[in-house]
C-alpha cells in the first residue's frame, strides 16, 4: 500500500436529462476536479474536506472512499482523510458531484495500490451519489462522459453505455452559471412524466447524429418543468450557438459554439445574471496523478 494518491477527472453537461425516461447523455468538459486520499493502517474513520468549497457537504467523497476500499477487499481495515479541489461550480447542473466521485474513487485505488478498474470505480461513484443523496438516479450518463470524456448516451436505469457519440473536436463551449445552487436531493422524478415523449424524441435526434437539436429540445423541456428562464438557451441560439440548453436541473445554461458565435454567444448570454465561463470539449480520461 503506498498510502496516498491522488487523481483527476472532468466536469461534463448535458445532452440528455435522463429523469423523464431513465435514458440520458452527456458530454464532458475540461473543467476539473481533484482528490487527494490518505490512508493509514487500522480501522478508524475516513473524514473529507472540500477545500475550493468549504462549506459544501463532505459526505460523498467521504462514502466514495469507504465504497471503494471495500470493492478492493480492504473494509474496516483503513483510516484517514480525502480531500477535494475543483473548478466546477457545485450544484448548478455541471456535474460536479460525479467529477468528484471518480476522482476520488481513482485516487483511493491508487493510495491503496491497486489496479484501476474503470466499470467499477464508476459504478461505486454512481452508488455513492445514491446513498449520500445528491443524485436520484446515481447518473451514470454524467459519470460515464466525466470518466472517460467525449459524450455517451446511457440507460441509466440499467447502467448501460447504448452509444459513443461523434462529437466534433473542435467545438467549444460556453456556459452560463446563475448566482444560485439546485440540489438534486430535493427534485421528485415523477415531474418530469409530462415531458417523457418530448425526451423519447430528443434521445432518437440524439441516436441519429443530431445531437445539438437533442440538446436543445431536451434544455427547453427541463426548463419547462422546472420553471428556469429559456430566453438565455434561445438568445443564445439566435446569436449563432449550434445548441443550447439547461444542463441537468440547471440552473446553468450551456451553449455549443464555434469560434465565430463565441463572441456574440458570450454578448447573449452577458445580458443575463450570472458569469460566463469558457470551456473546451474535454475527450480525456479521468487520470492517476502521480
Amino acid at each position: 500500500m503506498k498510502g496516498t494518491g491522488q487523481a483527476l477527472s472532468y466536469g461534463a453537461i448535458s445532452i440528455l436529462n435522463a429523469f423523464p425516461t431513465g435514458k440520458g447523455g452527456a458530454l464532458g468538459v475540461d473543467l476539473w476536479t481533484r482528490a487527494k486520499v490518505s490512508l493509514r493502517e487500522g480501522p478508524g474513520p475516513i473524514s473529507g474536506f472540500v477545500s475550493s468549497d468549504p462549506e459544501e457537504s463532505n459526505r460523498l467523497a467521504i462514502t466514495v472512499v469507504q465504497k471503494t476500499l471495500e470493492h478492493y477487499g480492504y473494509e474496516r481495515k483503513l483510516q484517514g482523510e480525502v480531500v477535494t479541489s475543483s473548478n466546477i461550480p457545485i450544484a448548478v447542473g455541471l456535474k460536479s458531484s460525479s467529477a468528484a466521485a471518480n476522482a476520488v474513487a481513482l485516487a483511493t485505488a491508487s493510495a491503496i495500490d491497486e489496479k484501476t478498474d474503470d466499470d467499477g470505480l464508476v459504478g461505486i461513484g454512481v452508488e455513492a451519489s445514491i446513498e449520500s443523496g445528491v443524485s436520484l438516479t446515481g447518473a451514470y450518463d454524467d459519470s460515464f462522459a466525466s470518466y472517460h470524456g467525449g459524450g455517451v448516451l446511457t440507460d441509466n436505469d440499467r447502467r448501460k453505455a447504448e452509444k459513443i457519440l461523434k462529437i466534433p473536436r473542435d467545438l467549444r463551449v460556453l456556459i452560463l452559471v446563475p448566482p444560485r445552487k439546485t440540489r438534486t436531493g430535493q427534485l421528485d422524478r415523477t415531474r418530469f412524466a409530462p415531458i417523457r415523449r418530448i425526451s423519447e424524441l430528443a434521445y432518437g435526434e440524439a441516436s441519429n447524429g443530431h445531437i445539438w437539436d437533442a440538446l436543445t429540445l431536451n434544455g427547453l423541456a427541463v426548463a419547462s418543468i422546472l420553471g428556469e428562464d429559456p430566453r438565455p438557451a434561445l438568445s443564445a441560439i439566435e446569436a449563432g450557438a449550434l445548441g443550447a440548453g439547461l444542463s441537468g436541473k440547471g440552473p446553468a445554461v450551456a451553449a455549443i459554439i464555434d469560434e465565430k458565435t463565441l463572441n456574440p454567444v458570450r454578448q447573449a448570454f452577458a445580458r443575463f445574471d450570472g458569469r460566463v465561463i469558457e470551456a473546451n470539449l474535454n475527450f480525456s480520461k479521468a487520470l492517476i496523478e502521480t
